[in-house]
């Protein structure tokens, strides 16, 4: 067996009990959330001493060392009594001071140049100011005053015997020196643009949406002094000391966060820069630093490896300090781990060992209607039209591929029809989203109608200029499937004498399988009693609009049964308990019908935490009689998982997994080295009897069960498609059980 671990560094030593400065808060009001109060005091002490370590515990702030008390308008914070904190008992305590010692250990590291080698705020996340490059040596990655720099997240477990395991992940970050005043300056529109706070320790970030007509140095009728008096108040004077009159006489800035819109100097925001911005305007600097963005196994460790040395040993926490290599073995973290065997996939014709091999085999499922075709192209384009629709009609219908007999395509893998007597070729010109709902509608005159297939405009287009969408929610409304096909794609069948369509054509016809509710493959040796499978998630728009909670019915072949978009609105991630009741009674009765009874015995995936009422659930499903398991499944986590093989740290392979009592993470799919490190899905059980083993078999087999295409999904295809439903919810209907895949 492989031997599997994680990004966990072990400490040598322990931590010995500290002395402690306790203080009390006393609200000079009617409070409603202590815990409001309490982070609101923390902050206040935090920033007021320098951004000196304050913790929370037991409604309570403790400190390393005597603090300044600043005055605030709402509470009174009172100096307790110095006393020394077990660690037994305050585990979460001690695992902010190691975080924050950390901190303290890498401000004085410089890198060859001379210059501090990481920004720390003394929080979990910490900045790399260079790049261990894959030569092993240390570089600036710059361009156009944007930084690329490696972002570190620490997250300390500390044992109660004073024993540390320090667990660490590494990302990609970006960031520019300019501010929004230099944007400003440059008369850079930023409106809109996503900004964060760089003169604070709080995590965040927000959207400007007004500059306003106030000046910096005006007093801000909210605060009662200006924004530079207020960074005077809050010990933070070197800040705004420099301040020329051109700054003081600059716009205040406002940005929403979440709800609530705050004031700033321009000069504290700092914009996101994101992969998108560097594409559209760095380009040459984003093909550059490609090769460092994907980190295999192998690269992350010597990167790793690099930060554990510069952290050294920590003096103020009894030298303590971290050995620089993984653990060789998952066990001594107690985990258990191991590879799960793939799924024995099902086609009408017996069993396949590839999924490829459904195409001379025959789908698992199709419809025995006849399906009618409507095509619609852009107007100049009939010739790339017509060798499309000739290409899939040979390969669906003949069994054909450039006119020749192909042994890996079986004849009548659909009932499609393409007769010109029956179907429709429409032409629609080019123009803006009106003009294209108007021919999308235009198609409704046929009522034989049941699929389209559309030629659009390569989708990296403007999107002002793309049908996709207008056809798609124009369509979906009239509750036709459709199919779209790019240009470039089409050009492909033009004159191409090569094979390499054949790829397109597997997903075009898996496409059109899955939106006239056939099914490409079954699974044969699904473990566990289960009858049917549940996807539920709850989609988040940008600015904090939620879609309504999504359902995905499958039973234990991985068949899908039906899927669901509630017509009751839904406020919050939170799914509210009369729109569980509207999903469970359709899923009830859709399972009834297709089966005769309802299901003894159900598995619910919930996309994302799990925070409905159990009670629901229990009272729900008791009155039934149906055993129900709730699992969490969350698909981004920091931590990831390596392959020891000979020595070498090495990609693990797809199925993949670690194991400690109720949760798990495992591997989905493949990633080749070159192509960066797969990342694992979290799994947690909720409620219910199923073992862990067998939810994880499961939720592998169900992430090969993707209709769209040949390749697994890294989700399982519960949350999977509940998850595309969420991202194509304007192309839904609501309220009304489908099995039609409007969404792929």
């Amino acid at each position: 067996m492989e031997n599997l671990t994680i990004e966990a560094f072990k400490g040598i030593g322990y931590i010995k009990p500290l002395k402690f400065y306790e203080y009390s808060i006393v609200p000079k009001c009617e409070i409603d959330n202590i815990y409001k109060i309490l982070g609101q005091a923390r902050y206040k002490m935090h920033s007021y001493n320098n951004f000196k370590a304050v913790f929370v515990k037991n409604h309570k702030l403790y400190a390393l060392e005597k603090l300044s008390i600043p005055k605030m308008d709402n509470m009174e914070i009172n100096f307790n009594k110095s006393t020394e904190l077990g660690i037994e008992n305050n585990l979460d305590i001690y695992k902010e001071v190691v975080i924050y010692y950390i901190n303290n250990s890498l401000r004085q590291v410089r890198n060859k140049f001379g210059y501090k080698k990481y920004i720390t705020k003394y929080t979990d996340e910490i900045i790399c100011n260079t790049i261990i490059d894959r030569d092993l040596s240390e570089k600036y990655q710059t361009q156009n005053g944007i930084y690329f720099k490696r972002k570190f997240k620490i997250n300390p477990e500390v044992l109660k015997n004073g024993e540390v395991i320090l667990y660490i992940s590494c990302s990609s970050d970006f960031s520019t020196q300019k501010t929004i005043f230099d944007f400003i300056n440059e008369k850079k529109d930023i409106i809109g643009l996503t900004v964060k706070n760089k003169w604070s320790n709080i995590k965040g970030t927000g959207e400007i949406v007004e500059i306003s007509d106030r000046r910096v140095g005006e007093v801000s009728p909210e605060l009662g002094v200006n924004l530079i008096e207020y960074y005077k108040n809050m010990n933070q004077a070197y800040r705004v000391n420099q301040f020329t009159e051109e700054d003081k006489n600059a716009n205040v800035i406002k940005v929403k966060t979440g709800k609530k819109i705050y004031e700033f100097i321009p000069h504290s925001l700092e914009p996101i820069i994101t992969r998108e911005y560097l594409k559209k305007y760095a380009p040459n600097f984003s093909i550059k630093i490609e090769p460092l963005l994907k980190m295999e196994m192998s690269y992350r460790y010597v990167t790793l490896k690099s930060f554990i040395n510069d952290i050294g040993s920590i003096k103020e926490l009894n030298d303590i300090k971290f050995i620089a290599s993984y653990f060789d073995d998952v066990s001594k973290l107690g985990y258990s781990k191991g590879i799960i065997e793939e799924p024995i996939l099902l086609s009408a014709n017996g069993i396949i060992k590839n999924k490829i091999n459904v195409f001379s085999k025959g789908f698992y499922k199709i419809s025995k209607q006849k399906v009618n075709f409507g095509v619609i192209y852009p107007e100049g384009e009939e010739i790339e039209t017509q060798k499309t629709i000739r290409a899939i009609f040979d390969f669906l219908k003949e069994g054909k591929y450039h006119k020749e007999e192909n042994k890996y395509i079986k004849k009548n893998l659909l009932y499609l029809n393409f007769d010109k007597k029956e179907c429709i070729y429409e032409e629609y010109k080019a123009g803006d989203i009106i003009d294209y709902k108007k021919a999308a509608l235009r198609l409704k005159e046929y009522s034989s109608l049941s699929f389209i297939i559309a030629i659009i405009p390569n989708i990296e287009d403007d999107e002002n200029e793309n049908p996709y969408n207008p056809f798609k929610r124009v369509w979906a409304e009239l509750g036709i499937p459709s199919q779209m096909v790019s240009l470039k794609t089409a050009e492909r069948f033009v004159n191409s004498t090569s094979k390499t369509e054949l790829y397109y054509l597997h997903n075009i016809a898996l496409g059109i399988l899955g939106k006239i509710g056939g099914v490409p493959w079954g699974i044969s040796n699904m473990p566990g009693d289960i009858d049917c499978f549940i996807g539920l998630d709850v989609g988040t728009r940008e600015k904090g609009i939620h879609n309504p909670a999504c359902s995905v019915v499958f039973d234990k072949y991985g068949e899908l049964i039906n899927y669901y978009k509630p017509t009751i609105p839904q406020s919050g991630e939170i799914i509210q308990t009369e729109i569980l009741q509207e999903i469970f009674d359709k899923i009830l009765l859709s399972y009834e019908e297709k089966y005769g009874r309802y299901p003894k015995n159900i598995m619910i995936h919930r996309d994302g935490f799990s925070r409905e009422d159990l009670d629901w659930y229990k009272n729900y499903f008791d009155k039934k009689s149906i055993d129900f398991t709730i699992v969490e499944i969350k698909k981004n986590i920091p931590l990831k998982i390596a392959e020891i093989k000979n020595g070498e740290v090495k990609n693990p392979k797809a199925g993949s997994y670690i194991l400690k009592e109720d949760k798990a993470y495992l591997i989905t799919t493949d990633i080749r080295e070159n192509l960066g490190s797969p990342r694992p899905l979290k799994i947690e059980k909720i409620y219910g009897k199923a073992e862990m083993m067998t939810i994880l078999k499961q939720i592998y087999f169900l992430a090969n069960v993707h209709v769209g295409s040949t390749k697994a999904l890294r989700l399982p295809i519960t949350v999977g498609y509940a998850d595309k439903i969420c991202k194509a919810i304007d192309f839904i209907p609501s309220g009304v059980l489908d099995n039609r895949l409007f969404f792929l």
